[in-house]
């Protein structure tokens, strides 16, 4: 079965400022659609995920990407700021824009009162309106407030980027471990969120601490939100080898191994296209 990326990066410092990428040097540089890893030809298609530029290249940024020569591209989540009054204008500039799916905003470094604020609520629910999904970028100690945003925008879709950046370094037994797995069972509870199985090799930095980890906090995902609302998702480059040493085809295959014969249609495509509206759901 070929799989759905449904969560992949190429960037090109020449041509969009990436500030962040100045304190990564293994990252700062190109990588474009010919790098990527494709788990050895089992990948054929990705959904791109905007990269944390200069917020004022949004829009030129999902132009670069979509003229790149890039066969497997299937959709577009494009940036986008939240909770600042000025949405409709930003969606506005990339409503003619016909790969874009979704947009995510950078709220994992921001405070929290952000997230919950009224204005970040009435933005979610303006995206909803918009036929736009919401990816959403935190760490587990946001994931409670994440919630409560989450529950204020019914009509949105929701999808929580790597599992909200679990403690992997704590471990699943651990007390933030514990605390990361109650609010995953909480935001599951909505049914109009989703969960990417991705970023893991990310959150460990390695690939013997991934080896440790592979597949634990998949399963805890998989069991709160079921496969249906589970979809796989790369991260290249930043954990793919680039950035944490961990091919791509190491992390598909910790969820495989995860994952039953029957949840896997799901992740493997199934979910990401029905969730974002890709050709084929």
């Amino acid at each position: 079965m070929s799989v759905l990326d449904a969560h992949v990066h190429v960037w090109d410092p020449q041509r969009v400022p990436h500030p962040w990428l100045a304190n990564v040097p293994g990252l700062d540089r190109a990588f474009l659609p010919a790098d990527i890893d494709t788990a050895g030809g089992r990948i054929d298609g990705w959904v791109f995920v905007e990269t944390d530029a200069d917020p004022s290249w949004a829009a030129f940024e999902v132009d670069w990407v979509a003229g790149l020569e890039w066969p497997g591209l299937a959709g577009i989540v494009a940036h986008a700021e939240m909770g600042g009054g000025n949405l409709g204008a930003q969606l506005d500039a990339l409503a003619d824009r016909p790969l874009v799916v979704g947009v995510r905003p950078s709220v994992q470094d921001g405070p929290d009162e952000r997230i919950a604020s009224a204005a970040f609520a009435r933005d979610l629910r303006l995206l909803g309106e918009r036929g736009l999904s919401f990816d959403a970028c935190v760490r587990w100690g946001q994931l409670d407030v994440l919630a409560e945003a989450a529950e204020q925008a019914p009509g949105t879709r929701i999808v929580l980027d790597h599992l909200g950046k679990p403690p992997v370094a704590d471990g699943l037994d651990s007390e933030a471990g514990t605390r990361w797995r109650r609010s995953i069972e909480r935001l599951a509870r909505l049914p109009h969120v989703f969960v990417k199985c991705s970023g893991i090799p990310g959150e460990a930095g390695s690939g013997p601490v991934f080896d440790g980890v592979a597949g634990v906090f998949d399963r805890v995902a998989l069991d709160a939100f079921g496969a249906e609302r589970a979809m796989f998702g790369s991260d290249w480059p930043v954990s793919g080898v680039p950035g944490t040493g961990v091919p791509v085809d190491r992390a598909l295959d910790a969820l495989r191994e995860a994952a039953s014969d029957a949840e896997w249609a799901h992740l493997a495509g199934e979910t990401a296209r029905e969730f974002y509206g890709l050709p084929g759901a």
